[in-house]
């Protein structure tokens, strides 16, 4: 790995760093938060509007805060979600009375939570949220039916629908108007992409997938998702020409049409290349008698050093055109002039030293021994996954974006440092804690979940300090309830499910049978490690590998190798 960098683990505080150091008239921070930017003009009366989603994507999120367009954004680690505690920091700094709308990407972890952060701005303070998400990636699935929840991913064409949200929102529009602005744009635009080569996670190290010198992968998605067809490097012409093929296919009716277009580098593609695709798509569209009222080229949602680009259209009426024209003024992107006075808030000064994050690995103090078996069962789930970290980012590599590893070991490191030592006898209190403390450090779509699992585990468990076979069944049987009430999957899905269920109903069986809880723990084991390896005969419905559909029949499914890890930790315990 060859990067500019110091240690990988404060790649994304330093990089925050140098954006309040660049640009204090634009944005500040609150709660002493880096990763928590909000506009440093904050306009009294006007919606408000926050985006975020994984760092490693500049300008995208962090980027488009300032006049005309966001008002604050918060970011996770490279590729992972914020915690809904910290976009509750930014929804409650940005709102001015006027409520709150959040715009970001179609992803499972940022759903889980902003949807969090959104009932919590409300039942706390009042504050309105609305939300509207970008599903702009023609690659990952089909447009959705009536009343069908969409499947495709949000990618660079979300620029287009925070440029038209923010204008309105500058005009003093209401929430509901702002909504509906950004819902437009939201449904009139599609993007495709085309990868040259792979990303590296600073964390990581290495690649997360690998593409031949002389290959490419069309709609392959920002975070290395899989593509529709991977073959050999074509000229430019023909691939813009199959790209827009799609993109424009996906309209009800395009031809004749006014649009605005995005060619986007991925990051590590030259301006040079990205004018030779704008040539081109400038040649079809005229041969289809389309207008292109604006060209946006450049660099607008990156991943890494990722080279590719992705061609956005978003088709105009006259409300749409009006406000894309608008000014706006941001760190990464200025379009016109802003003339209104409005008084520059300096920036706080950047910390010395990053202050070590809630969640980070680290050394834990052993100062106290845990009174409590379950701050051991939690313990050895953290080592277990530490050792495993590399397994499961290959296994992740495979089927999404490879971070698997880092944000499991890092999540069950903070649900353990939170309970060490702590003298807690509750039972559900302990796992509770546990819970919300892996919820804050690991925001992505997995962490969350096992966040869930824990917390509603802690229920189950409230009031009880003495564990015998049953209470270790009820505690997997609420672990269990957790993720499959947030995620919304079931048995034969190929997710974690498919490691856990196996191993309850073993637990209950060899309780049925009279037998002790070494022995329930080392069948529950087995089962789990079972119900792993059976997810190679299965289709995956859930995350990135259903864009897979069949050819995901012959992959392991990382969830369930985590769910047979723990199960591994809880043998290990009794």
């Amino acid at each position: 790995m060859k990067k500019i960098i110091n240690a990988p683990e404060n790649y994304v505080d330093e990089m925050l760093e140098g954006i309040y150091v660049a640009h204090p008239d634009l944005v500040t921070y609150v709660n002493d938060d880096l990763r928590c930017l909000v506009t440093a003009n904050k306009k009294e009366g006007k919606v408000g509007i926050a985006t975020g989603g994984g760092s490693g994507h500049l300008p995208l999120f962090l980027g488009y805060v300032g006049r005309g367009m966001l008002d604050g954004c918060c970011v996770g680690d490279v590729f992972q979600s914020p915690s809904s505690e910290q976009m509750l920091a930014v929804t409650k700094s940005i709102d001015s009375g006027a409520g709150v709308l959040y715009i970001y990407g179609n992803y499972n972890g940022d759903i889980f939570n902003f949807d969090m952060a959104a009932e919590m701005a409300e039942f706390e303070d009042g504050i309105r949220v609305e939300s509207v998400l970008g599903a702009d990636d023609v690659a990952s699935g089909p447009l959705p039916g009536d009343g069908e929840k969409s499947i495709r991913r949000g990618v660079a064409g979300i620029f287009f629908v925070y440029k038209c949200a923010g204008a309105a929102a500058d005009e003093m529009m209401s929430l509901d108007e702002v909504k509906r602005i950004a819902e437009k744009a939201a449904a009139s635009v599609r993007t495709m992409g085309v990868a040259l080569t792979p990303c590296i996670v600073p964390r990581v190290g290495h690649p997360g997938f690998s593409i031949g010198d002389d290959e490419m992968e069309i709609g392959m998605g920002i975070h290395g998702e899989t593509g529709i067809r991977r073959g050999k490097l074509e000229p430019a012409d023909e691939i813009v020409e199959e790209m827009l093929e799609k993109i424009l296919g996906d309209f009800d009716e395009i031809d004749g049409s006014t649009v605005a277009v995005l060619v986007n580098g991925l990051g590590a593609t030259t301006l040079d290349e990205q004018y030779i695709v704008t040539r081109k798509i400038d040649q079809i569209l005229k041969g289809r008698n389309i207008d292109v009222k604006k060209y946006y080229v450049g660099e607008y949602a990156t991943a890494l050093e990722m080279a590719g680009v992705s061609i956005s259209v978003l088709k105009l009426d006259e409300e749409l055109e009006q406000l894309l024209l608008k000014p706006a003024q941001t760190p990464f992107f200025r379009q016109g002039s802003m003339n209104e006075e409005s008084t520059i808030n300096r920036a706080k000064k950047c910390a010395e030293s990053t202050t070590q994050k809630a969640g980070e690995s680290g050394n834990i103090e052993e100062a106290d021994a845990d009174t409590n078996i379950l701050a051991d069962f939690l313990k050895n789930v953290k080592e277990i996954m530490a050792d495993k970290k590399d397994y499961l980012i290959d296994l992740d590599s495979v089927v999404g974006d490879g971070d698997l590893g880092l944000t499991m070991s890092d999540g069950f490191a903070a649900a353990y440092k939170a309970v060490h030592g702590s003298g807690e006898a509750d039972s559900g209190k302990l796992l509770y804690a546990a819970g919300k403390a892996m919820s804050i450090a690991v925001p992505s779509t997995m962490g969350t979940l096992m966040a869930s699992g824990l917390m509603q585990a802690g229920k189950r468990l409230r009031g009880k300090t003495e564990l015998g076979l049953a209470e270790y069944v009820e505690l997997f049987e609420g672990y269990t309830e957790g993720v499959m009430n947030l995620g919304k999957a079931k048995v034969g899905d190929k997710t974690f499910l498919d490691g856990i269920v196996p191993a309850v109903e073993a637990m209950k069986a060899a309780k049925e049978a009279g037998k002790d809880v070494k022995e329930a723990a080392h069948d529950a084991r087995e089962a789990a490690e079972k119900g792993f390896k059976a997810t190679t005969s299965m289709v995956a419905v859930h995350g990135r590998a259903a864009t897979r559909g069949e050819a995901s029949r012959s992959l392991q499914d990382p969830g369930a190798a985590v769910a047979m890890l723990v199960m591994e930790a809880f043998d290990r315990t009794v």
